[in-house]
């Protein structure tokens, strides 16, 4: 039998995976066979994932003048990247969730992830290589290789020789830190702190799961968590401080913090915060916070004392009904402003001087060019230079506390004091330089600076 003259019709899709062959109808005498058929797949560039088996079917089944598909293409498994799995909590939360009733959990708080020396921390996953495909034309198509992770840095922990796993060697306290895992020390006290244990200084974080009794002080380069009710100390924190009981302060306390304050109540303390305070009673307290007092819960009320925030308060209850004395500041403070005007003024005054300065030690370089005499060690040039030195030290201080005072501005705007249920007579509200007297009870109102004075406008917030 003789081949038929018409040749068949190849076809290859535009991904080049997939072939398609097409018979003509043969005349008599004429027939196909497998190798011819291979023979013109190849001619048409066809040479990877062709089905002979198919091919010989269409010939059994005299498939002719319709495309059947007769080679495939290899699409290309990608590889996966290895990937580190935690078994600890890698986030941690400073805000207490709030209950179905409204009040607030300051159990739920988790700021810290303690872990134990041989404690499995991490497991490493290996990268799956993947494996390459090809397209019917015989391309090869490269997969995408899984890569490999860097190995974690950090301290307090070993790595396994194998490199599939990392174990805590100390106890203590466990956080990312950017690209690196670290163990960190934390003082733990399972029962109440009193003047036997004495006073606690720290590098690190406490944790005291009792009370802690009156006189102590208590530090810590890190956070400060206490369980239960705290009399009147001294607590000083570089992070973060969480009392899920609250603090009898009994005008004798003082609370310091770095970081974020949560607590469930203060009595006659005074409290310094660089960032948010979480509360939901303060009663007689002295507060300066940097960030936001907030008391959204039912029971937040402010009584009393002298409150002061920069970014503002949201308040329940603002004062009482016994009409005591409770002063609520907010945004910056005049005396920040008249600080930054000074700042700026004695900035550009030793600006100025220290371009004098320069001027003087370049008229030496002159002279030193001029008379080819060294002045390198003459009194009046090592005078300027002394100066100059005290000068520059000067003038990085106070533009690094003007830098301060900017940010603080800043974060001063558009700052209010909402109060979402009630604020009593004998409360005063004061907005920079402005001052406004409660001499009437005021219901879901906010407390905002329009122009030269202090206005107010509807709260709509809801009680938590």
């Amino acid at each position: 039998m003789a081949v038929p003259n018409e040749k068949p019709i190849v076809r290859v899709t535009m991904d080049e995976m997939e072939a398609f062959l097409l018979l003509p109808m043969p005349e008599d005498g004429e027939e196909y066979d497998v190798p011819y058929l291979i023979q013109v797949l190849n001619e048409n560039g066809v040479t990877a994932g062709i089905d002979q088996e198919e091919l010989a079917s269409m010939l059994t089944a005299k498939v002719y003048e319709r495309e059947c598909l007769v080679a495939r293409g290899t699409a290309p498994i990608d590889g996966v990247d290895g990937y580190y799995e935690y078994k600890f909590r890698t986030s941690t939360d400073s805000k207490p969730s709030v209950r179905p009733d409204g009040s607030v959990d300051y159990w739920s708080i988790h700021a810290i992830e303690v872990v134990v020396a041989g404690q499995e921390l991490v497991v490493y996953h290996p990268p799956i290589p993947g494996a390459d495909g090809m397209n019917v034309k015989g391309k090869v198509l490269q997969a995408k290789r899984g890569r490999e992770q860097l190995p974690i840095k950090g301290k307090g922990f070993e790595r396994s020789p194998d490199g599939l796993s990392y174990k805590a060697t100390i106890d203590g306290k466990i956080e990312l830190q950017s690209d690196r895992m670290v163990v960190l020390p934390v003082h733990e006290i399972f029962s109440n702190a009193h003047i036997t244990t004495g006073n606690i200084d720290f590098r690190g974080d406490v944790v005291i799961h009792g009370g802690v009794e009156t006189g102590l002080v208590i530090k810590a380069t890190g956070s400060i968590t206490i369980d239960g009710v705290v009399e009147a100390c001294t607590l000083e924190a570089g992070k973060d401080i969480i009392l899920r009981s609250g603090m009898l302060g009994g005008n004798k306390a003082s609370v310091k913090s770095k970081g974020n304050i949560t607590a469930k109540f203060f009595e006659f303390t005074n409290i310094e915060c660089d960032g948010d305070i979480n509360v939901d009673v303060l009663l007689d307290c002295n507060v300066n916070c940097q960030g936001k007092l907030i008391m959204n819960d039912r029971k937040g009320s402010i009584i009393g004392g002298e409150i002061f925030a920069i970014q503002g308060v949201e308040v329940t209850n603002l004062g009482n009904d016994a009409e005591k004395k409770t002063e609520v500041s907010i945004g910056a403070s005049v005396e920040v402003y008249s600080r930054l005007h000074f700042l700026e003024k004695k900035i550009q005054t030793t600006e100025t001087d220290l371009q004098k300065i320069e001027t003087g030690l370049k008229q030496f370089e002159a002279l030193e060019v001029e008379r080819g005499v060294s002045y390198a060690n003459d009194p009046r040039r090592l005078q300027l230079l002394r100066v100059k030195i005290g000068y520059m030290a000067t003038l990085a201080s106070d533009r690094e506390e003007e830098k301060k005072l900017r940010r603080l501005v800043e974060r001063s705007k558009g700052a209010c004091i909402s109060v979402l249920n009630e604020v009593y007579p004998g409360v005063i509200v004061r907005i920079g330089e402005m001052r406004f007297d409660i001499r009437n009870i005021g219901k879901s109102i906010e407390f905002y600076k329009l122009d030269d004075r202090i206005s107010t406008r509807p709260c709509y917030r809801n009680v938590k």
